[in-house]
């Protein structure tokens, strides 16, 4: 877990079979620019990433094979140790088994949002990307949270949160937005920030980066990807 003396995070990525490519590559591409000083001669990362998944291998909804680097069993056993953790979206084809049956993703989502954390810890994150939060809500944990997701799941998120939340709970708000930074969870030690379709998950990382790294930081990468992010022109 990072602190705020060395501002090091440590970053999962949650993949799994027909995956989007750019729900979690995007949000990869935007950290790995992010170093602790962007100086190019001290190029130390502010940002590890690891992709997490079942399996050694997952192939993507664009049949990209990829690598994974732990499987979810043995992150789980170190869950504490990650920052941030990515949630990127797949067809709802591909999402909707995964809730049925109470999957490997969606317990390490519920594990994340709701590990014990110290008050005293860096808050952590938990970013989900387009279809995405169809998975956060599935683990039941978005009651009283404002989310967005993809534009035409909207209304199969809602059902989904009626259906996972308890029914005591406050209800969840589905709005279509470019991303939303819900704010704390239950505990008030992990943000929620959703992401809309695709490639709203780049712009949601650099909002992720400015409130870790300040406004030259995300300016620094977004000159270095020559990606022309408008929340930086407010």
């Amino acid at each position: 877990m990072a602190s705020d003396q060395n501002q090091y995070y440590k970053v999962a990525v949650l993949v799994y079979e027909a995956a989007d490519l750019l729900d979690f590559t995007g949000p990869m591409e935007v950290l790995s620019h992010a170093l602790h000083n962007h100086n190019p001669d001290d190029p130390d990362p502010m940002f590890t990433i690891e992709t997490i998944a079942r399996t050694p291998t997952i192939r993507s909804i664009c049949s990209l094979t990829v690598k994974v680097d732990k499987l979810i069993e043995d992150a789980v056993k170190d869950l504490e140790e990650y920052d941030i953790l990515v949630v990127p979206g797949a067809p709802p084809s591909v999402v909707q088994p995964l809730l049925e049956g109470n999957s490997a993703e969606v317990d390490v989502i519920r594990r994340f949002a709701t590990l014990p954390r110290s008050s005293s810890q860096t808050p952590s994150y938990l970013f989900s990307v387009c279809t995405g939060a169809l998975l956060l809500g599935g683990a039941g944990i978005l009651s009283g949270m404002t989310v967005t997701t993809h534009h035409r799941a909207v209304d199969v998120l809602r059902d989904i949160c009626a259906r996972f939340n308890e029914k005591s709970d406050p209800s969840t708000t589905v709005v279509h937005k470019r991303y939303i930074d819900g704010g704390y969870m239950v505990g008030d030690t992990v943000r929620l920030v959703t992401a809309g379709g695709v490639s709203s998950g780049i712009d949601a990382t650099f909002h992720i980066l400015r409130e870790l790294a300040g406004s030259d930081m995300a300016a620094f990468v977004s000159r270095l990807m020559e990606y022309d992010w408008a929340e930086l022109k407010k």
